[in-house]
């Protein structure tokens, strides 16, 4: 469809495979390179970062604890996003903050992410009111000296459709900042019952390097990017029912939108992650590739290719975020180039792109096929089968676990990871089977295993329990997890990747595009 790319079937396949982490050269390159130099933390092998976790207390609110100042905020069990336990702003006006250390935190910038949903029917017109999150530097004597991040999301965003997890990167901490303090404000909503906003599983973590994209979020119309289409135009700003702020761009015709990032000035040929969130109304497909570039403008190679097939967006019903680790740029390049198509079939049907991140990060992905293109190779399991539906999180395919319960792990080799904190991202499915479902509780772990595979105890942990009620029997909601896990210990070699699920019998539970990267 785009001139931007029209390699053979063959090639197409070899990228996928790469960028799907099969590709043993890819995972020993991850491995066995040193790149901490240029990093903007600083953090080497003689002296690393104390701190490279998320920094958030209680970040999934389980402990209720002190460190969250609130007013006009309740803690609530029902239909949490992870643990048992979510924060509820409202109704009318709340706040909800917490000022968080920043000692043993070199100059950088943090990863932001948190989950948020409204219990609002989006038929209605009701909505929760806006949400305005604020993260600020303090000095030590807690005097505000900066802004990190400011970011509202509209008062039309929020609904009881889908869950969305909001990925964002703040700018680099001051060298004079001690505290960071993270505000959610809630402000009047319009409804005759409930106008609460539900907030899970907030991460504020260090990041290596800082986001090389011009306007991802397309506050300033298309700067900064192209929008190439042969059937008219495509690929336009809007401002009406964007994810964060104000713009957002829009498409109701098949077309292709890129943008080139110069590469060159990094020292270490580095993967990058690269994020973004897509709604999608009607049978709209995305393709999201990023090229590498040669001095002259040409296409070298292939970091990524990912796709999203043509129900899942029309199924969501609203934004869905998505992370991706590319391959490393090879000898050469210069430029990375990365390019959305979206293949918008009908007339009525559009597709919206928002909040888009491109940052290089200190590791590929290191999990071995991450969206099971290639069956369940790499991966253990049981109770576990592959499916392929046009509804899947990304590509073809997906792990799905037993409504009997099931388990699906992978184990990971690491290099020197001791004091390493790791990122991980996953998309959960959830499928309706039943008009009420049940999922059962289903577990992300990740364990830390040394060099003989003996369990060395978690670095991360994260629990998703849902229930569903709805007509719409065979629906698919996917859901995006982040988590931080804890500094790898002394004796890690290996780290083990574990998904399970309890008995849940009206309801499947489906995995794909499974990310474990390194990101300081």
């Amino acid at each position: 469809m785009s001139r931007f790319y029209n390699k053979s079937e063959s090639q197409k396949q070899k990228n996928i495979a790469q960028s799907d982490g099969i590709s043993s050269n890819i995972s020993k390159h991850a491995a066995n390179t040193v790149i901490w130099d240029g990093s903007i933390c600083g953090c080497g092998n003689n002296k690393k970062c104390t701190r490279c976790v998320n920094l958030v207390q209680d970040p999934s609110f389980e402990w209720q604890a002190f460190e969250w100042i609130t007013s006009n905020t309740d803690f609530t069990d029902s239909s949490a996003f992870e643990g048992a336990i979510q924060a509820a702003l409202g109704p009318g006006v709340a706040v909800l903050e917490q000022e968080i250390s920043l000692r043993g935190v070199r100059e950088c910038p943090l990863l932001f992410s948190f989950n948020a949903f409204a219990d609002i029917n989006p038929a209605t017109n009701e909505n929760p009111g806006i949400l305005i999150v604020q993260i600020s530097w303090l000095d030590e004597n807690f005097n505000f000296i900066g802004l990190g991040l400011r970011m509202l999301v509209p008062a039309d965003r929020l609904n009881n459709n889908a869950r969305i997890t909001f990925i964002a990167q703040t700018d680099v901490i001051p060298k004079n900042a001690a505290f960071a303090k993270l505000a959610f404000t809630k402000g009047e909503g319009l409804s005759e019952e409930n106008d609460c906003i539900y907030i899970d599983n907030v991460i504020l973590a260090p990041m290596a390097f800082q986001n090389l994209i011009k306007n991802g979020g397309f506050e300033a119309n298309l700067f900064g990017w192209t929008a190439d289409s042969d059937n008219g135009p495509a690929f336009h700003s809007s401002y009406s029912e964007s994810l964060v702020d104000s713009g957002h761009v829009i498409t109701t015709n098949s077309g292709a939108l890129y943008q080139d990032v110069n590469i060159r000035q990094l020292s270490h040929k580095y993967p990058f992650l690269l994020g973004f969130a897509v709604q999608g109304d009607g049978r709209v497909e995305l393709s999201v590739h990023v090229e590498w570039l040669n001095q002259n403008g040409i296409t070298i190679g292939t970091g990524l290719c990912a796709s999203i097939p043509n129900e899942t967006l029309d199924n969501q019903e609203n934004y869905l975020s998505y992370l991706f680790v590319t391959s490393p740029p090879i000898c050469g390049a210069t430029t990375a180039r990365i390019i959305f198509e979206a293949d918008v079939p009908n007339t009525g049907d559009f597709l919206r792109l928002d909040q888009v991140l491109f940052i290089p990060v200190l590791s590929c992905n290191l999990v071995s096929n991450p969206s099971f293109e290639n069956n369940l190779n790499n991966w253990c399991h049981d109770l576990a089968t592959r499916v392929q539906r046009n509804d899947v999180y990304e590509g073809s395919y997906a792990a799905r676990l037993d409504l009997t319960g099931g388990a699906l792990w992978q184990d990971v080799d690491l290099y020197c990871p001791e004091g390493q904190s790791f990122l991980l991202s996953i998309g959960i499915g959830f499928r309706q089977t039943s008009v009420e479902s049940i999922y059962g509780t289903t577990i992300i772990k990740v364990i830390w295993l040394d060099k003989h595979g003996r369990e060395l105890g978690e670095g991360l942990n994260l629990i998703s329990s849902r229930n569903l009620v709805s007509d719409i029997v065979n629906s698919m909601s996917w859901v995006h997890y982040i988590g931080i896990t804890d500094p790898a210990p002394e004796g890690a070699a290996k780290a083990r990747i574990l998904i399970t699920r309890t008995d849940g019998n009206q309801g499947f539970v489906e995995i794909d595009n499974v990310v474990f990267a390194r990101i300081v």
